[in-house]
């Protein structure tokens, strides 16, 4: 039986830095986002910290928009010529129209592409890509590597707090957590994903508070004896992430199993300054 040759794809949204991506053979398609006039590839024209810069001192919420379908197909052509199966894995279909524009352009290409949904953003996106390259690097077959991907998305775990909702309602991205619009300013929801979909997970009263009943609501779901996955990131928030990780290292979680990323410009356009996020997975 021929061995298959195996291609990752994933999208800007999965907030890796474009060094991820060289180093394990993966090959990126980013969004755009906008400020009035000016246009920028995610991660590769803008990071995080110009664009938090742009984002504070415009006066407009900044827009983002999906890659087009003709970009997917280009990327996909080029590698259809070296490979047997391509796996594309993207941001929730409920936030992002970017699985659509993959799909269309899946049915023009002479290999078999498997277009994934991952009902994720950000480095829950992330987590589901590493997860495929190193089933990939194993010598896995596609799918078995779609298998691993879909059995993390639905156990893989994102919870966040926002410093305002401000970004998510004006965006349109707020889903379940509309009915928390015009709380008390003190109260900090916690917010996940359900389904894809933004959704309140917890209250807690300030951002201090919040981050603690992160890390507890972590530690009730991890089995440390056992391998876990943890990602911290922020959007230009640096203080919080410190203090989640230190709240997670209190709690016995090993500083090597903890990545660190940032929130991009597509997603933080959306969670505004001032969000930090834990991820984590366990099989």
């Amino acid at each position: 039986m021929e061995t298959e040759n195996v291609s990752i794809v994933t999208d800007s949204t999965a907030d890796f830095e474009l060094s991820y991506y060289k180093e394990h053979d993966v090959y990126m398609v980013p969004l755009m986002v906008r400020f009035k006039e000016e246009s920028f590839k995610d991660w590769v024209d803008i990071k995080p910290k110009e664009f938090y810069r742009k984002l504070k001192a415009s006066d407009v919420l900044s827009k983002t928009s999906q890659p087009t379908v003709a970009q997917f197909e280009e990327v996909y052509k080029k590698l259809s010529r070296d490979h047997t199966h391509i796996i594309s894995i993207h941001i929730s279909l409920k936030l992002s129209g970017t699985v659509q524009s993959a799909q269309i352009a899946s049915e023009n290409i002479n290999i078999p592409v498997t277009v994934i949904d991952g009902k994720s953003a950000s480095l829950l996106t992330g987590i589901l890509v590493d997860l495929a390259v190193k089933a990939r690097d194993e010598g896995k077959t596609a799918e078995e590597i779609v298998q691993i991907v879909n059995k993390a998305r639905d156990r893989a775990k994102i919870l966040f707090v926002v410093d305002t909702l401000k970004y998510l309602h004006l965006g349109g991205r707020i889903g379940k957590a509309q009915a928390l619009v015009g709380s008390l300013l003190k109260i900090k929801p916690i917010l996940t994903l359900e389904d894809g979909l933004v959704a309140p997970y917890k209250k807690a009263k300030g951002t201090r508070k919040a981050i603690q009943e992160i890390v507890s609501i972590a530690r009730e779901n991890i089995d440390q004896d056992k391998p876990y996955r943890l990602v911290v990131a922020h959007a230009d928030a640096p203080d919080n992430l410190a203090y989640l990780k230190e709240l997670l290292l209190k709690e016995g979680f090993k500083s090597n199993q903890i990545i660190e990323g940032e929130v991009g410009a597509v997603i933080g356009t959306y969670t505004g300054p001032g969000a930090v996020a834990l991820v984590y997975y366990q099989e």
